[in-house]
C-alpha cells in the first residue's frame, strides 16, 4: 500500500472518530456520517485541485456521490471552515504562489487559473484574504 494511501486511510480514521464525537445528536456505535471511501473521494478531489473549477457545492457533491450535508459537514470538521470559505482561501492560497512564480502573467489571467474568472470579484476576494490587492500584494513580495 502506498505511503500516501495510508495517510489518506489514517487521516479518514481520525476524521471519523472526530465526527462521532462532534455529533451530539448520532448515538454511540451508529455508523458515522462519513465512511472512510467518502472521506478518500473527497481528499482526492481537493488534491486534484478541482477547487479551481467552477462549481456549486451541490455539483460538487454529485460528482463526488456524497450529500450536500455531508459535504458541509467534511469541511466544517476537518478545516474549519464551509465548503465555500475554503475554497475561496484555497483559490487565493494558490493566486499568492503564482503571482510570485509567473512575474510576467497578469494577476487577471491567474484569477482565471485558480477559478475566478471575473477580473474584480478576483480582486475583492484577493483583498478580502490578504488585505490587499494582488498587484500590491506581488508587488510586495
Amino acid at each position: 500500500m502506498k505511503k500516501n494511501t495510508l495517510f489518506l486511510k489514517l487521516m479518514a480514521k481520525i476524521e471519523r472518530m472526530m465526527l462521532r464525537y462532534s455529533m451530539p445528536n448520532q448515538a454511540k456505535g451508529n455508523k458515522p456520517m462519513l465512511d472512510t471511501d467518502v472521506l478518500l473521494r473527497i481528499d482526492r478531489w481537493a488534491i486534484d485541485n478541482k477547487w479551481a473549477e467552477d462549481k456549486t457545492m451541490a455539483e460538487v457533491a454529485d460528482e463526488l456521490r456524497v450529500k450536500r450535508q455531508e459535504l458541509s459537514l467534511f469541511f466544517r470538521v476537518k478545516y474549519g471552515q464551509s465548503f465555500r470559505q475554503w475554497r475561496k482561501t484555497r483559490r487565493i492560497q494558490e493566486a499568492k504562489k503564482m503571482l510570485l512564480e509567473k512575474k510576467d502573467i497578469p494577476a487577471s489571467v491567474i484569477g482565471e487559473a485558480v477559478g475566478i474568472e471575473d477580473k474584480s470579484n478576483f480582486r475583492r476576494q484577493f483583498k478580502e484574504i490578504t488585505g490587499c490587492t494582488p498587484t500590491e500584494w506581488r508587488l510586495k513580495h
